[in-house]
């Protein structure tokens, strides 16, 4: 059963989800899908909760859940991909995908 205290907690919280970033709210959803494993909630009921609350239609599977378990827990320690590397890659493969103007189309 749960408390006045929890409710007026989640009802705050919930709030400031709502003007929060995405990488806040990623990262909250992370850490919650990660706790919830810790704590043996099966990743199919995890899976089925955030498949229902999905603003945009996703599907999200078990293997899903257990990939956030993953970051979750190397999260712990460290990130595992820093921002400059972030930078790099998307420059990269920003590059890459750029037609060269001298480029001649193949049939």
């Amino acid at each position: 059963m749960t408390t006045i205290t929890e409710n007026i907690v989640d009802s705050g919280t919930d709030l400031i989800e709502k003007v929060s970033s995405p990488a806040s709210r990623s990262g909250s959803t992370v850490e919650r899908a990660g706790r919830m494993l810790e704590e043996g909630v099966s990743p199919a009921v995890i899976a089925l909760q955030m498949t229902e609350n999905s603003p945009n239609n996703q599907t999200y599977t078990q293997e899903d859940v257990q990939t956030l378990g993953k970051v979750h827990l190397d999260s712990k320690t460290k990130v595992t991909l820093t921002a400059k590397q972030t930078r790099a890659l998307i420059k990269d493969q920003n590059e890459q995908t750029e037609i060269p103007a001298d480029a001649i189309p193949q049939s």
